[in-house]
């Protein structure tokens, strides 16, 4: 999976594993603003982090792919080789994981995701106070499929993270409730 477009998605994913038990990978994310994710309801306990991966991050990726539910990895603005992303893709497969590929170009994707925040809910009179959910616009590119919009409302609550599918997004992005 590869996605694009603003960093909520990425943490919404991140908490939905994480705060359902499973476990995760970030890797080449330093700046990735996990504050936000926990309060999501990502549980970090359950999270391998790995900020600075060095030269070879699909060797990273490779690793954790083999003991976690999702690898969340940054490319950096790298173009991966078909052949090195064959191996990784059959890898993810193999183990049953998810891999979701950002900031870099990845040749063969099932599903592509792009995220744009188009609102904030929680904000107090003239536009202060503190920021509970976003309003994202997501459009899903599925190989050999028409392309789908669909508007989610992410939400942090102390029982986990709520995604609220508004009006009837498509299936693929119904990723947790």
């Amino acid at each position: 999976m590869h996605v694009t477009g603003a960093t909520a998605l990425r943490l919404g994913l991140l908490a939905s594993v994480t705060g359902s038990g499973g476990w995760a990978g970030v890797i080449g994310s330093p700046n990735l603003g996990l504050l936000a994710g926990v309060e999501m309801g990502a549980d970090l306990a359950r999270c391998a982090l790995v900020p600075d991966p060095g030269t070879d991050s699909l060797a990273v990726a490779a690793v954790l792919l083999d003991g976690l539910d999702l690898v969340v990895l940054s490319l950096g603005g790298a173009s991966i080789p078909p052949s090195r992303a064959r191996a990784i893709a059959a890898r993810t497969r193999n183990n049953g994981a998810v891999l979701v590929v950002a900031d870099g170009s990845w040749p063969t994707v099932d599903l592509n995701l792009d995220a744009q925040v188009v609102g904030y809910r929680g904000r107090g009179g003239g536009g202060g106070g503190r920021i509970t959910g976003l309003d994202l616009t997501v459009e899903a590119r599925a190989r050999g499929r028409l392309p789908q919009r669909g508007n989610i409302t992410l939400t942090g609550h102390s029982d986990g993270l709520r995604w609220i599918a508004r009006p009837a997004a498509p299936e693929m992005l119904k990723v947790a409730q």
